[in-house]
């Protein structure tokens, strides 16, 4: 038998995912996106400290269409990510996994 072509561990594509993995998967992506958010809340405080020009510019792209879609997706994944961590802080106390 020739061992040579065999991947030495299991790769993802033998898996199926589950729910236990896509939830972690979406959790690092969501605190990626909470750190984008962030850095985007440091400009809008920016544009605040520089003056009336800077945060009507600021506030004006925050009422685009677009400006609207970042907003909303950044409070999903804050509650998101929260909420996740809140189960997290639980199940260290040992409550539900059973």
């Amino acid at each position: 038998m020739n061992s040579g072509n065999r991947p030495l561990s299991p790769h993802l594509q033998v898996y199926k995912p589950q729910i236990t993995s896509v939830l972690s998967i979406l959790h690092r992506i969501t605190g990626i996106g909470l750190a984008s958010g962030a850095i985007a809340g440091v400009l809008w405080l920016g544009a605040v400290a520089y003056g009336e020009i800077y945060y009507s510019i600021a506030k004006s792209i925050l009422a685009h269409w677009l400006g609207q879609i970042f907003l909303f997706g950044w409070l999903w994944a804050l509650f998101y990510h929260l909420s996740n961590g809140v189960r997290h802080m639980i199940w260290d106390f040992g409550i539900g996994l059973e």
